[in-house]
């Protein structure tokens, strides 16, 4: 196993308001080693966009916080960093994908324009030299006319073209570490499996890792070797792509997977978990998935599981993997 380019240990995120704090990610490890690809998945608001935020340091203007925990990347803390040392390493060794382009990409400014800034600050290219690398990005990520694209504005490209060109631009500097969040979000389907082949293609070329942020299972059997499962914060289960899709064990995981609708199958209704994730305010004392599992004992309701190893490659945090004579139902 290739070493470990990032290493986040126990990160705790917190968002501070007027009515109290919200835990946004509570006590999450997520390991990525050299060109592997991992997937976080979970419904919206479990913390995932919240996770690749605190690595990118991007939280500065918003009520949130890092509080605790640690974000190595080759070895070195990124919670220590001063902003200045961050902007070294933000664009240039972490690049981000975001998950709405028409809002990362600044409407005022040409295309060429905005790839060209990261590439003269931290490849200290002169502005031809800028605009040649761009141009040369641009075409690696499928996208046709790229002289004529660098001389015109976000809103007359289509959607999927503005997702490539936020792609050119986060590849631009040659990063270690990818970071894609919902990437191939409001995408149609024949635009999503190009996206996701330049993504493959990029990691297989240059040996990329990749943090592949999704709530779409389709994209986690197609492009992840490992995933990560959050829930309300936290990490409920991971393990390799194959396991998670042969042998789920969380009750959560379960029913993520038993939701997808399945080709030919003759079913009345689609499967569903029942109820709602927990508002960060109004959490479960014990089990955060208790009110919604039809597995939940006594001891759910009372205390919280750890995130223990079950199998060789394989955690999960639920109690049903625990032995103790206080599993009572």
């Amino acid at each position: 196993m290739a070493e470990k380019i990032l290493n986040i240990q126990d990160l705790r995120t917190y968002f501070y308001g007027d009515d109290g704090v919200v835990k946004a990610v509570d006590g999450v490890d997520i390991s990525i080693h050299k060109g592997e690809t991992v997937g976080i998945v979970g419904e919206s608001g479990c913390g995932k966009s919240v996770t690749s935020l605190s690595v990118m340091r991007l939280l500065k203007n918003t009520p949130g916080k890092i509080v605790g925990g640690s974000i190595e990347f080759e070895g070195k803390n990124l919670v220590d960093l001063s902003e200045k040392e961050m902007r070294e390493i933000r664009g240039n060794q972490i690049a981000m994908i975001f998950q709405e382009p028409m809002t990362s990409l600044n409407p005022v400014y040409k295309i060429g324009k905005q790839l060209g800034e990261a590439i003269e600050l931290h490849l200290k290219y002169d502005k031809q030299q800028a605009k040649e690398h761009a141009i040369e990005m641009l075409k690696l990520v499928g996208i046709p006319r790229a002289e004529e694209i660098v001389n015109e504005f976000p809103h007359q490209l289509s959607g999927g073209m503005r997702q490539r060109v936020m792609i050119a631009m986060a590849m631009s500097c040659n990063p270690k570490l990818l970071i894609a969040d919902e990437p191939t979000t409001a995408l149609d389907v024949t635009i999503q499996a190009q996206i996701l082949d330049i993504m493959r293609n990029l990691r297989e070329e240059r040996g990329t890792s990749i943090m592949m942020i999704t709530h779409d299972l389709g994209v986690v059997a197609e492009m992840c070797d490992r995933v990560v499962v959050m829930y309300a914060g936290r990490v409920v289960e991971e393990t390799d792509v194959y396991s998670l899709f042969e042998n789920p064990k969380h009750p959560y995981t379960k029913g993520l997977i038993g939701s997808v609708p399945v080709l030919g199958a003759n079913a009345d209704r689609l499967a569903s978990i029942p109820g709602n994730v927990p508002t960060p305010k109004n959490m479960p004392k014990g089990c955060k998935f208790a009110p919604r599992c039809s597995a939940a004992m006594k001891v759910c309701w009372e205390r919280e599981p750890e995130l223990s190893k079950i199998e060789e490659k394989h955690s999960c945090r639920c109690f049903l993997y625990e032995k103790s004579e206080a599993m009572e139902v």
